[in-house]
Order: C-alpha cells, then structure tokens, then sequence
C-alpha cells in the first residue's frame, strides 16, 4: 500500500511443484506484461526448493490482471495460488 511513484509490482506464487523453472514461470504469464528474467524461486534453509516464487510486473494494474487469470491454474500438476506480495 501507500504513495511512492513508479516501481513494479510483484507477484508471489505459492504450491509450485519443486522442479519449477524460471523459464516455466515465465511461461504461465505469457501475454501478461511481467519483467523478463525477475523470477526469484524461493529456498528452505536446506537449499531446497521452498515451492514459492516471486516475479515482477511492469505495474500493479498488469500484476492484478494476472492475478485474477491465472489464479488457481495449473503449472505441472500442481495448481497455484497467486497474490500481489
């Protein structure tokens, strides 16, 4: 929330499957205006993945419009809750 002018917004997705790829995420925003190459995969403190990721999109107008398309769909057989972080 709050003021602050220009900046991305970011997307965190949450019950990714554990062999998730950037480029994969990249995929499932295909046609949503996100920032190429700002996908972040999250990691337990084991190194491993944790099952969430973080990408940026060029504002929070065309982060909601993902969020509410894409919500809930599949990558792999796992399906993804997304949410502006």
């Amino acid at each position: 929330g709050g003021g602050g002018g220009g900046g991305g917004a970011t997307v965190k997705l949450e019950g990714l499957p554990y062999r998730v790829r950037e480029s994969e995420i990249e995929d499932f925003f295909r046609g949503f205006d996100f920032i190429p190459g700002t996908v972040e995969l999250g990691k337990n403190s084991d190194g491993r993945m944790s099952g969430d990721a973080w990408i940026q999109f060029r504002d929070e107008g065309a982060a909601r419009q993902a969020v509410s398309a894409r919500d809930r769909q599949y990558i792999g057989s796992r399906y993804v809750k997304l949410r502006i972080s």
